[in-house]
């Protein structure tokens, strides 16, 4: 990877620990896991972890206003299935550092957790899959993180698959933000013709996504920095380099505006045809609502059999549904209803692509989906600017070109 800024890291780390083999934790979880992790509990993480690595982690009694080594209380843990030497979910929070100090900071941490509480953490398992990593980045004051370079660039969904962070509450893809306006438009604009020129950046710059909700959080651009939310605890203890693990990311960034036109082209290209997609099987979606005790709720339909579940208030949920009673291989938040069919169709464009990658993401049970699924996916291999191997090629091309001209 070409290092043309100084690219940095902060960690959001979550991890799940037992008793610190300390009397006073001993007693407590004799009573079961914490809800919460105590002030206390979180001030025995920091000390720990301040001996083993050298650095000044604390443990604030308020929320923290500056950069710095910190042990939290984290919430969003729960403890009801927990083993019975699990005590408490704490979230450990870095300043940002370049990437190989960064990498060195991994290491201490990762060192530090297997000396104070063993393997659990070090390793995936049922529990440990619901923990997070985030890592936010910036490249200093000399590059403005450009929301629109990489929703253009980055393949979010070979990263989300890799780390097993697909189709969760908190990491919806940027073109789940973006794609049920696009193909509403591309409804009335089949070729996209008023999206060529400044069109396409400016609709994606007023549709990009800017919560909790999306695995890119660009409402943290305002901090400075851009929060990802696609990496597994796992990846942080086991992964490869950071450089190696963010890929594509900073290669999308740093590219010049003048070298996107091969990414632009290939976004364009890829929704016109998931248009003409959408076009054939509108009238096949269906679906209906009930009421619902807490919330509306009813089933999608294909063809009129089952595919999946939609679920809301106001905004809506919706998935499609794997074979058995639970689970789902694919799904998207906050639509609104009429626009279930966009919806559906952007999730047939993430199986589509998903089995394009080699990655078997499962068959619906519904056999007319899954077929129009897979006529999906052959279309997208005819034209092989669309791949992710295609898209990194290119991000590779244009930043090199900017490489060369900027030593010129």
């Amino acid at each position: 990877m070409v290092n043309e800024h100084p690219w940095r890291a902060g960690f959001e780390l979550e991890v799940i620990l037992g008793d610190l083999g300390e009397p006073r934790f001993q007693r407590e979880l004799k009573y079961g896991g914490m809800d919460e992790a105590t002030p206390e509990f979180c001030r025995a993480v920091a000390s720990a972890l301040k001996a083993h690595t050298g650095r000044p982690w604390s443990a604030p009694a308020k929320a923290v206003r500056k950069p710095g080594f910190y042990v939290i209380s984290e919430y969003g843990l729960d403890p009801i299935h927990w083993p019975v030497d699990r005590l408490a979910g704490v979230e450990l929070l870095t300043p940002p550092l370049p990437f190989a100090e960064a990498d060195l900071v991994r290491q201490e941490i990762t060192d530090a957790i297997e000396n104070m509480d063993g393997y659990f953490n070090l390793f995936p398992n049922e529990i440990t899959r619901d923990c997070g990593w985030h890592v936010n980045i910036d490249a200093g004051p000399d590059l403005e993180i450009d929301p629109i370079k990489f929703i253009l660039g980055v393949d979010e969904l070979c990263l989300l698959s890799a780390n097993d962070r697909l189709f969760t509450a908190y990491t919806g893809l940027q073109r789940h933000a973006v794609g049920v306006d696009l193909l509403r438009h591309l409804r009335e604009d089949p070729r996209g013709a008023m999206l060529y020129g400044a069109g396409l950046s400016n609709f994606l710059h007023m549709k990009k996504g800017e919560s909790k909700s999306y695995a890119a959080n660009f409402d943290k651009l305002r901090l400075g920095y851009l929060e990802l939310r696609h990496f597994s605890a796992d990846s942080f203890f086991n992964g490869p380099s950071l450089e190696n693990q963010l890929e594509r990311i900073p290669a999308a960034l740093e590219i010049a505006s003048n070298r996107t036109n091969a990414l632009e082209r290939a976004f364009h290209t890829k929704f016109v045809l998931l248009a003409r997609w959408l076009a054939e099987v509108r009238q096949r979606i269906s679906w209906e609502m009930k009421a619902g005790i807490v919330k509306p709720y009813g089933e999608l339909r294909f063809d009129g059999e089952p595919l999946g579940i939609v679920i809301g208030d106001g905004f809506f949920d919706a998935n499609i549904r794997a074979s058995g009673e639970f689970g789902e291989i694919a799904s998207i938040k906050g639509i609104l209803l009429p626009d279930l069919p966009e919806a559906v169709a952007l999730m047939a464009l993430d199986l589509a692509e998903l089995h394009n990658l080699g990655l078997k993401p499962g068959k619906s049970p519904n056999r007319s989906f899954a077929g129009e699924v897979t006529k999906l996916a052959k279309r997208l291999r005819a034209d092989p600017t669309l791949s992710s191997a295609a898209q990194l090629s290119q991000l590779n091309e244009a930043r090199l070109k900017s490489s060369d001209r900027d030593s010129l």
